[in-house]
């Protein structure tokens, strides 16, 4: 699988990647231009692209999820936010 320039030759490598920036960042913390450049092609791979995406993406964060894990949040142009699962941005679709 490619994202951007990146290749990823099993599950696991691009779900290490994905970790790798969960990680770097504080919770509430933005997401800077390098990661938010791969942020970006990735999301552009979720199932739910389109209703992830909306208006426009402005930013990547860091916050908490439930229980407290961290997880990924795009904020769209139109100030509006939601979380998305890193998980379904390099898992085949389910009827693949």
């Amino acid at each position: 699988m490619v994202i951007g320039e990146e290749v990823f030759t099993t599950q696991a490598q691009a779900r290490e990647r994905f970790r790798s920036i969960l990680y770097k960042y504080r919770l509430g913390e933005t997401i800077d231009a390098a990661d938010a450049q791969f942020m970006t092609l990735a999301v552009q791979r979720h199932p739910e692209a389109a209703a992830k995406i909306g208006s426009g993406i402005q930013s990547f964060h860091v916050r908490a999820a439930d229980f407290g894990t961290r997880c990924f949040w795009v904020t769209r142009v139109d100030g509006t936010s939601e979380r998305f699962s890193f998980n379904a941005c390099y898992k085949p679709a389910s009827n693949e």
